[in-house]
């Protein structure tokens, strides 16, 4: 191990060509790049992870590709499938095709609230209609799967 002139100590992590790194060491016995392992949140309210993203709609901006499961589905677009499917109260559809068209039918609601001004929300709407380009094609490629 090569150490500088005057240095007591090396860091000794290794390197990405396999070498030990010869920087001198911190407090905890490794260099500044290789400070050693996190200690975690200090504050115990933070261990439990990021309160602030859960529910996090604060980015969605065309919905392309938001989380759609039953569960997050709202009252009336379960009680629609229900109709739809002819389904019972305790039953549910899974399928990933009528996710995507429930996908379809959020964004077209989107697209409709932000046609009211359309001068403000003009760069909004031609970002949600190629996104609509973009689903429709995936809609297309599951149905022709289908059929197959």
């Amino acid at each position: 191990m090569m150490k500088m002139r005057g240095q007591t100590s090396v860091c000794g992590a290794k390197t990405r060509n396999g070498a030990c790194c010869i920087n001198i060491p911190m407090k905890n016995g490794r260099c500044r790049m290789h400070g050693g392992k996190s200690t975690g949140p200090k504050q115990p309210d933070k261990l439990k992870g990021n309160q602030n993203a859960i529910g996090n709609k604060g980015r969605l901006v065309t919905g392309e590709y938001e989380s759609i499961t039953w569960e997050r589905l709202e009252e009336w677009e379960q009680d629609y499938i229900r109709r739809l499917y002819c389904l019972g109260p305790n039953e549910q559809v899974t399928e990933s095709l009528e996710m995507e068209f429930i996908r379809q039918a959020r964004m077209l609601r989107r697209m409709n609230e932000w046609d009211k001004d359309v001068a403000s929300n003009l760069n909004r709407l031609l970002q949600i209609e190629d996104a609509m380009t973009r689903v429709s094609g995936r809609i297309m490629k599951r149905l022709i799967q289908k059929v197959e």
